[in-house]
């Protein structure tokens, strides 16, 4: 249910932790690796940017 909604062409925020800091990006859902454990995101200047599953805190 939740990989669904994350492949829905619309913009989301992840609130996420990378080196023990707390970071948020806002972005379209680029690329979903399952193998991996990474989730790809692009922002509003088409950078990209992953993240790792497990590091996920919120989702909005």
């Amino acid at each position: 249910m939740y990989l669904k909604q994350l492949t829905e062409n619309r913009m989301i925020t992840i609130d996420y932790f990378t080196n023990g800091i707390l970071q948020t990006i806002k972005g379209r859902v680029y690329c979903l690796n399952l193998r991996d454990q990474l989730l790809s995101l692009k922002d509003e200047k088409q950078k990209v940017f992953s993240i790792r599953l497990s590091g996920i805190r919120e989702i909005y």
